[in-house]
């Protein structure tokens, strides 16, 4: 009976030897066929490619949610979680965080409109309108304004309005008829209402009285912009003298009671200088000028150049 019970015992030995040994061989199988996932929950997405790739993990993207505690393009969690291990080639999903689902709007007011559209859109908002206003203090495309208001909470992903500055409105007239006018009395008005004189051409036209505007751009009843050049054909009239002599007419505008007042003339591309002193504001400037060929008459005041006449 003895001897039988030992023989029972030494077979149960044998029994639990070799059932540690095909568990100890599974374990070492597992152990060649998994890998360790640690825990990127939390990790900036890039970083915890960089960790699980090197593992050699497969990964996915599963979905985007939101979240007041994790910050945009970090990981919220991961399927499987981490922190054990898994079988080796088995893809990981990620669940990547949205940021927030409330965002507050971005302090833009005195940018550009292009920073301002990208301070916008990196808050994760979009540029709905952008509204404009004529503004003189403000140069053109500074942002004067942004609704909702800076600093409020609203949900990702909502538009707002910009409101954007023109600059100053832009003054504008009706060209006026010169036509029949004195020369001088005619660039006064142009100059009085905001426009400047370009190139006046004395030309030879029967039966207009000489010294009058006989023709001019822009055309009368065109509308015009401040600063806009006007240039005008002036009768020569009786006042080609003798010997191939025109006259150059000049008033000095109002403003400063003594100005620099210089003329140059340009004959078949050589230039000379007909006339430079002191002029009074309203004098008017009367100058014979031999015309052999077509004669340029440039007039500057203070060094500026501020009209050209054809004779």
């Amino acid at each position: 009976m003895r001897a039988l019970m030992r023989g029972a015992f030494a077979a149960f030995l044998l029994f639990l030897a070799g059932a540690g040994g095909g568990i100890a061989g599974l374990y070492l199988f597992q152990e060649g066929e998994s890998v360790f996932l640690p825990n990127v929950a939390g990790m900036d997405v890039v970083r915890a490619l960089e960790i699980l790739g090197e593992r050699g993990i497969p990964l996915q993207v599963a979905e985007r949610v939101f979240s007041d505690e994790v910050p945009v393009s970090h990981v919220v969690a991961t399927s499987p979680p981490g922190g054990r291990r898994i079988r080796r080639h088995r893809t990981v999903s990620l669940v990547l965080s949205q940021g927030s689902r409330d965002v507050t709007v971005p302090a833009v007011q005195g940018e550009n409109l292009s920073r301002a559209e990208t301070l916008v859109r990196q808050q994760g908002l979009r540029v709905g309108l952008v509204e404009r206003l004529f503004d003189p203090k403000r140069p053109v495309d500074e942002v004067v304004g942004v609704w909702p208001a800076e600093g409020k909470s609203i949900p990702r992903g909502e538009a707002v309005v910009l409101l954007v500055s023109q600059g100053p409105r832009e003054r504008a007239y009706v060209m006026p008829s010169l036509a029949g006018e004195p020369v001088n009395a005619a660039l006064d008005r142009v100059r009085e209402v905001g426009l400047s004189v370009g190139r006046v051409r004395y030309v030879d036209r029967q039966g207009a009285l000489r010294g009058t505007i006989v023709a001019q751009i822009p055309p009368a009843g065109q509308r015009v912009l401040a600063g806009y050049r006007v240039h005008v054909d002036v009768a020569r009239g009786g006042d080609q003298i003798t010997g191939n002599y025109g006259v150059l007419r000049y008033r000095v505008p109002p403003g400063l009671p003594a100005r620099k007042l210089r003329v140059e003339l340009e004959t078949g591309g050589e230039k000379r200088e007909a006339l430079a002193r002191e002029v009074n504001a309203g004098e008017e400037i009367q100058l014979l000028i031999p015309s052999s060929g077509r004669t340029w008459a440039r007039i500057f005041l203070d060094g500026q150049l501020v009209e050209e006449q054809a004779h």
